[in-house]
């Protein structure tokens, strides 16, 4: 028994051991970040996409995307391995300009607060709304705003009512106390069920910032992040009380986002120094809660602050600013995209279409990847077959009154109605219109179809609307959503 005890107890000893030496092993590798030749604070050194193991030939694509499919475009910036290795200004763009970054601006604020936690400032993400905020705490508060913290303001998930682009966005825009405004929102969620985008929660983060500093959000900017990373001028907003607005108003140069991409891409190392901990990096970077699925571009997740979204099949994450202003760092290609665009209102909004550049900028990255499977269009019965190609032809030509008449009257896909698919269609064919329909799964049944749909053209290809179905009304097929149980 004496035996069986010793070689149990040198076992387990030497299980532990491994596992502590792997687990040091381990965190020590996640520690210690790429080496790199130089850092960029002084400004960026250039290379070709050759040496640094791309394909110009497929980088000249992306930029072919940008000059045909996004004309609001005004710069493209790729960094792989540290160095810049395209760099193009569009329309009135130009290594000069400084953009409006709009919501870029909510993931700089988020690097904010975690160097405000790594310095004490703050304690924790679990830190409570009222905390900060007790001037408007009454008693007739709802009770669950007393369970706000840090951690739902970062993800977007404190339960308020709001709408980024409806009314309450203008009326909390105009009225002379933001915080007020925003903590006096009617209660909806309960705090951490569901993600609401909410620009407003952001600027209260700005708001706690400042408070918890004894300075302003610029100026802790300027001292902690900007100046050590050589960003030598930014213009950030302000509200109606002087704090400078944590959801957008930031205004930094083509050059200078990708520098703070590179600051991520090096888990918050800049030369030699942590200028955000890596742990709050990796924490703002990691899916926190979902939030929407693009019918063309897939599902996009949350973490602080920062949108994760795979880019040519490599875990990726991106600071989003409405019009097209971008960050998009994917590690495993050591890469980082900057995108700036034309500040005035598109119509349509063209942000979400900004997602095929991406992926076609990581494509030209060098590297070995699976065969790709190519799409396998099934035989179709002459009269289906006729539709899709009426459809495509429809599509194509822009013209939306034979498109809205390929549609059922009774179309309803996860509650969108015929209206609303027509006028999503519509947004869409500035960018889709040469992508043709085809037809991977059909399963009849009856004057009914499931379908499999995907869209293809020269620069991607999505499956398009999980779900889908055909139906036949009077003889004739059209699209028809999946109906909602009554």
């Amino acid at each position: 028994m004496k035996i069986f005890n010793l070689s149990y107890s040198k076992k387990t000893f030497c299980i532990l051991t491994f596992s502590l030496f792997a687990f040091l092993t381990e965190y020590a590798f996640c520690e210690q970040p790429k080496k790199r030749e130089y850092w960029p604070t002084s400004g960026w050194r250039t290379s070709t996409p050759e040496i640094q193991g791309m394909d110009s030939a497929k980088l000249r694509i992306a930029d072919e995307f940008v000059q045909n499919r996004l004309p609001d475009a005004f710069s493209l910036l790729v960094v792989k391995n540290g160095y810049l290795v395209f760099e193009k200004y569009y329309s009135w763009g130009s290594p000069e300009k400084y953009a409006v970054v709009h919501s870029v601006t909510k993931s700089v604020t988020s690097a904010l607060i975690g160097i405000a936690l790594d310095k004490g400032y703050l304690k924790s993400v679990d830190q409570k709304l009222t905390e900060f905020f007790p001037e408007y705490i009454t008693e007739d508060l709802d009770p669950r705003k007393k369970k706000i913290s840090l951690r739902h303001l970062l993800t977007m998930s404190a339960g308020f009512r709001w709408n980024d682009r409806g009314p309450v966005m203008r009326f909390w825009y105009t009225s002379s106390n933001w915080a007020k405004f925003t903590i006096q929102l009617p209660q909806e969620k309960n705090p951490g069920d569901v993600f609401n985008y909410n620009s407003s929660t952001s600027h209260l983060l700005s708001i706690i910032l400042s408070k918890s500093t004894k300075s302003s959000t610029l100026d802790f900017a300027k001292r902690n992040l900007f100046e050590p990373l050589g960003i030598q001028s930014a213009y950030w907003h302000q509200d109606p009380q002087g704090y400078y607005i944590g959801g957008f108003g930031l205004g930094l140069s083509a050059r200078d986002l990708a520098k703070i991409g590179f600051l991520y891409l090096n888990n918050g190392y800049w030369n030699g120094q942590s200028i955000v901990s890596e742990y709050w990096v990796k924490e703002s970077t990691d899916q926190q809660i979902k939030t929407f699925s693009s019918p063309i571009y897939g599902s996009f997740g949350y973490g602080y602050q920062w949108w994760v979204k795979k880019v040519d099949g490599c875990s990726s994450f991106r600071a989003w600013g409405r019009r097209g202003q971008f960050i998009v760092v994917v590690p495993e290609l050591d890469l980082v995209i900057a995108v700036t665009s034309k500040t005035a209102q598109p119509h349509p909004p063209t942000s979400i279409h900004y997602s095929p550049l991406f992926d076609l900028v990581a494509v030209s990255v060098q590297r070995k990847r699976p065969p790709k499977k190519p799409l396998k269009a099934v035989e179709l019965p002459t009269d289906v077959k006729a539709f899709i190609t009426d459809y495509n032809q429809a599509r194509f030509n822009k013209d939306v009154v034979t498109m809205a008449d390929l549609i059922s009257d009774r179309f309803l896909h996860y509650g969108v109605t015929k209206q609303m698919a027509l006028k999503f269609l519509e947004g869409t064919l500035s960018y889709t219109s040469e992508a043709k329909i085809i037809i991977t799964k059909f399963e009849p049944e009856g004057d009914e179809a499931k379908i499999d749909v995907w869209l293809k053209d020269k620069y991607f290809e999505a499956l398009f609307m999980t779900g889908s179905k055909l139906i036949k009304d009077n003889g004739h097929w059209k699209w028809y959503g999946n109906q909602l149980p009554q």
